[in-house]
């Protein structure tokens, strides 16, 4: 299945990718109209995401391998607003500061993406691929920082119904990370990812890469990385919801730890010595 990925790496912005969006989510579990709040490290931005309905593991599947499409040297353009389609304008709700940002456009089909995802071509995985758009579309983040206050949807999509074509605007805080030089990117290898049969692994994987860089190492305790996870407040689990949960992430652990690029190891019940190496030049990595 990973041989199948075209595009391998998806960067994106700390923010964004710290922010407390997707979270495994069991059949007919799924939330609606849920906010939630990231402050970062330093306390100088706060991010506000507000979801219509709740974003599980696939649908980030589906966003990074949009953001690796989108990069610019693969086939992300940047858009003329004067020019571009008003549908995609108005879905992205651009308000404050953010309007004087640059936004990224790539022009796909169905089964290009519904191929990167390692999906086979059916009925129920296009329907699938419509829904998950219309979350990400419906899902709104506004950012308040020291110097501007602005907001706007993760990014907006217009579909040809005939020739299943799709057009797909990226938002501004991801368009300025991935047409940027500087450094701080999140690299996610989708490679890697596509590799993991669950979703907690996925989750996980997700997590770690926020957090550890390439060619580093660090601990975490096991409580916190449930929390970033699961996106629940450790404290609040009742005594078998921690059982479980702590069982799943060591099985995660387990999982991760098959990757060429990964060395998890369990320091004691609590913690988690993780190293992480690969290579972003390689386009294959």
């Amino acid at each position: 299945m990973p041989d199948k990925i075209k595009y391998a790496i998806a960067r994106t912005h700390p923010v964004i990718h710290h922010l407390p969006q997707f979270r495994p989510i069991k059949r007919g579990a799924r939330q609606k109209a849920v906010e939630r709040q990231y402050t970062s490290k330093n306390g100088e931005t706060t991010v506000t995401i507000s979801m219509f309905k709740e974003l599980d593991i696939a649908d980030q599947d589906l966003l990074l391998a949009i953001l690796a499409i989108a990069l610019p040297h693969d086939r992300g353009a940047v858009l003329d607003l004067k020019k571009m389609n008003n549908t995609l304008i108005s879905d992205l709700e651009l308000k404050g500061e953010l309007t004087k940002f640059n936004t990224l456009s790539i022009k796909t089909n169905s089964y290009e993406l519904i191929k990167e995802l390692g999906k086979k071509k059916s009925a129920q995985a296009y329907e699938w691929l419509i829904d998950s758009l219309d979350r990400l579309c419906k899902t709104y983040i506004k950012i308040d920082t020291k110097k501007y206050i602005g907001g706007t949807n993760f990014l907006s999509y217009f579909i040809h119904k005939e020739t299943k074509e799709i057009e797909i605007a990226i938002n501004p805080i991801s368009a300025v990370v991935l047409m940027g030089d500087s450094d701080g990117y999140i690299f996610s290898n989708r490679h890697e990812r596509l590799q993991l049969k669950y979703d907690t692994a996925k989750a996980l994987h997700s997590v770690l890469v926020g957090l550890v860089n390439i060619h580093s190492s660090d601990t975490y305790a096991i409580n916190m990385l449930i929390e970033k996870v699961y996106i629940v407040q450790f404290k609040l689990l009742n005594k078998d919801e921690r059982k479980n949960r702590k069982k799943a992430i060591m099985s995660a652990v387990s999982e991760i730890n098959q990757l060429q690029d990964w060395n998890i190891i369990i320091l004691n019940n609590n913690r988690i010595k993780v190293s992480r190496n690969g290579d972003i030049t390689n386009p294959q990595w």
